[in-house]
């Protein structure tokens, strides 16, 4: 059994959540928000009867020593998250991007090195079925080699939440899909 903590409860933790109820040996033992209110009221929403909840990750960390933290915190909080996982010798599942600035994302980096810990970034979209055949389709050789890609990203006026403080937001958050 993996014993996981999830970090940040807003409204991404809800896909985290879903998909972690269907993981066969995976058990989300606690979670951590800045509001401690949301992480309860998301614990009772999800029926985590038992998760530890709090609102300081250490000290969460220090109480139930889990495997993993599952990272779903803003990007400018991220660092912070992956030093405190990798302090406590847990591997880190993250949201994208990996971090809001290439200094704090060498810091990730280098620190899941020297813990010796895994640090992934989700990246869901890259196994949606209709992109899997699309590469299948390419790398079958059907159409010959492609020379070129055209690609419309849409976009509604407003991300809302912390994206609208992102100066680049497509580069930075949508670019990795």
């Amino acid at each position: 059994m993996i014993n996981a903590v999830l970090v940040g409860c807003g409204a991404m933790s809800k896909a985290w959540l879903d998909a972690a109820q269907q993981v066969d040996g995976l058990a989300i033992v606690g979670l951590v928000d800045l509001d401690a209110d949301r992480a309860r009221a998301r614990a009772q929403e999800y029926g985590l009867t038992n998760a530890v909840i709090g609102s300081n990750l250490d000290a969460v960390l220090d109480q139930i020593k889990p495997q993993a933290v599952f990272d779903v915190v803003v990007p400018a909080a991220r660092r912070a998250v992956a030093l405190s996982a990798f302090a406590h010798n847990c591997h880190l599942l993250t949201e994208k991007p990996l971090a809001d600035s290439p200094e704090n994302a060498r810091a990730i980096v280098e620190a899941a090195r020297r813990a010796g810990r895994i640090h992934a970034v989700v990246q869901n979209r890259r196994y949606v079925a209709n992109v899997r055949r699309i590469r299948r389709f390419l790398d079958s050789g059907a159409i010959g080699a492609p020379t070129s890609i055209h690609a419309d990203f849409f976009v509604a006026p407003h991300f809302g939440g912390f994206r609208e403080e992102m100066t680049h937001v497509l580069l930075l958050d949508m670019a990795v899909h």
